[in-house]
């Protein structure tokens, strides 16, 4: 009971603070129709007043149009430069990835030679008899599955060496037999780790007592 009696007193109060609002600040809707009203009075005692306000109005409203289709314009042609970007992005990525894999595989032949080459070079002091040196006659295609056959290509000169020694004496004597077969210009010639040399370089290494 008492609860019903406090609620009907919260509305009562609040109806009668709305009421008394009401009487002292008026109706915002009478108030608004009477400032139209005014405006309105104007604009029949001043008609081209009303008509230069509307042309106004209607010049804004052009230019906006104007402004936005400008601006679509405007976004229209960067959505088509944004396009050929992208195409010539993705044409520079194929060619750099292309540039790429062609980079992988001389890297993977280089390295491929390059274990080869250590397979075929005899590090140290190793002595060669060469047999020629020629420079219209290419022999290589005769050393291709024999390792003690060996060309060397100078410019336009192919030069020929037969076998590897350790040994200067065994080259040596290798030599004379070569020349007894009739093989005048065989002559030992030294390497140091593949690298030719001079004899008076390998016989310095030799003398310290290296191999």
């Amino acid at each position: 009971m008492r609860w019903l009696i406090v609620t009907i007193s919260f509305f009562i109060g609040v109806s009668v603070g709305w009421a008394q609002q009401k009487k002292k600040g008026g109706d915002p809707q009478k108030q608004l129709k009477k400032e139209w009203k005014k405006k309105a009075k104007q604009y029949v005692k001043n008609p081209l007043a009303l008509k230069a306000r509307e042309e106004s109005f209607q010049r804004q409203v052009q230019d906006r149009d104007r402004q936005i289709e400008e601006l679509q314009k405007r976004n229209r042609e960067l959505a088509e430069q944004l396009a050929q970007l992208e195409d010539q992005l993705r044409a520079r990525q194929y060619s750099l990835d292309s540039m790429q894999s062609e980079v992988v595989r001389i890297k993977a032949a280089y390295e491929a030679e390059k274990r080869q080459a250590r397979l075929d070079v005899m590090p140290g002091l190793v002595f060669k008899v060469q047999i020629g040196a020629f420079r219209l006659f290419d022999m290589r295609k005769y050393a291709q599955d024999n390792p003690f056959f060996e060309t060397e290509a100078l410019g336009d000169i192919n030069r020929y060496t037969v076998g590897r020694f350790r040994s200067l004496e065994l080259a040596e004597a290798f030599q004379k037999d070569l020349r007894r077969l009739g093989i005048r210009d065989a002559w030992v010639v030294p390497f140091k780790d593949g690298v030719r040399i001079t004899m008076k370089e390998a016989k310095e290494i030799l003398a310290k007592g290296g191999s």
